[in-house]
């Protein structure tokens, strides 16, 4: 049923309308209000439904006008929450297929460019893209609060995030990596817990559960035989998961930019520039040769910076600002998914049976807490 508030003077004008006005109105008074007829019909609409006009409380001389919603022919129109929830799965699948496939383009890219090397490039070309579109639109627009959400987003999301991603897949499977980033929602309970919101008792269930996959998935991919670079990459997803859960947390409690393309190019921007001092560190920039990089590298690192960063960030901060941290973070139990069959599929990747035990009490564990947020 459709609702309008009409005032007095705006009824006696559409009675006066006459028979010379398109779409006029006629009204006819009853004993519970005043009826509205539209007495011209549209092309569209060949039956009259009339406008039912009851005293209202939005103020004196007001009535409100119903429509009856049994009419055949009435066009529904989207409601704004019908929109959101529309969004909201569009921006969930961006992410979770976006990030999905991070780490098999990563892989490739590894095989000919230096890992710092490939943030570098991938998020200051995507940050000039963005700042350029922001000149183009005339959304150059600043204020003071926007730089600690761009220092927080570039260091903790971009710069270490992004950066430990990409080493660590130079010695880790792509599977067990995108497993270990199933702790980015671990750690946002954790922080929620430990900033005052206890967690329902399915969650903390779904809390142990994961951790215990997660120790358990270590322990049979990084046995006695695994390399001090395996370990030491594991252990620094390990940290990175807790420093993105960390900066998403503090970005959420941060007015919105201004701008919000301008608050991401400036965030790859300053990301890129401290990837590339890593790699001046690493001694990446030594070993790099862009005369050597294949034209099928430069595909991955295009599809890096158009579909997934300029594509997967900008949802990624919208659900930042729509749901809880802890639901967005869910991205982290999804990529696993697309990264294992991805891997299976393309690289030859195999798992044991313990591993896949292991990823199956994780993903368990982590499906408790999306449940349980419910």
């Amino acid at each position: 049923m459709q609702r309008a508030i009409f005032q007095g003077r705006d009824i006696n004008r559409l009675a006066a309308a006459g028979s010379s006005q398109r779409g006029y109105f006629s009204c006819v008074s009853a004993r519970d209000g005043l009826t509205l007829c539209p007495v011209v019909r549209s092309k569209l609409d060949n039956n009259v439904s009339p406008l039912r006009l009851t005293p209202s409380t939005a103020g004196p001389a007001a009535f409100s006008a119903t429509r009856p919603a049994d009419s055949s022919n009435q066009i529904a129109m989207p409601t704004p929450s019908r929109t959101r929830s529309l969004l909201l799965i569009v921006a969930f699948a961006t992410i979770y297929i976006g990030w999905g496939t991070t780490y098999l383009a990563n892989h490739f890219l590894l095989l000919e460019v230096p890992p710092f090397i490939i943030g570098c490039l991938r998020f200051s070309i995507a940050g000039l893209l963005a700042l350029a579109w922001v000149l183009l639109s005339g959304q150059l627009r600043m204020q003071r609060s926007d730089w600690g959400g761009v220092l927080i987003g570039s260091l903790a999301l971009i710069a270490v995030g992004q950066g430990a991603l990409i080493y660590a897949n130079q010695y880790l499977p792509t599977g067990m990596l995108a497993m270990l980033y199933t702790t980015l929602p671990l750690w946002s309970v954790t922080l929620e817990w430990l900033l005052g919101e206890r967690p329902p008792l399915w969650v903390m269930c779904g809390l142990a559960l994961a951790c215990g996959g997660i120790v358990l998935l270590m322990n049979n991919a990084l046995d006695h035989s695994a390399s001090a670079e395996q370990w030491f990459a594991g252990l620094l997803v390990v940290f990175a998961t807790l420093l993105w859960a960390g900066g998403a947390w503090l970005m959420r409690q941060r007015p919105p930019f201004r701008s919000s393309w301008l608050g991401l190019s400036l965030q790859m921007l300053i990301g890129a520039l401290l990837l590339a001092l890593f790699g001046l560190w690493h001694g990446d920039w030594q070993a790099l040769d862009l005369r050597a990089i294949s034209s099928n590298a430069w595909l991955w690192l295009a599809y890096l910076v158009l579909p997934v960063s300029l594509g997967v960030y900008p949802a990624y901060f919208w659900l930042l600002r729509e749901v809880r941290p802890s639901l967005v973070s869910t991205f982290a139990f999804v990529n696993p998914v697309v990264a294992l069959l991805l891997g299976y599929l393309l690289l030859g990747e195999r798992l044991s049976l313990m591993a896949m035990v292991a990823c199956g009490i994780t993903l368990g564990g982590v499906v408790l807490i999306i449940f349980g947020r419910r």
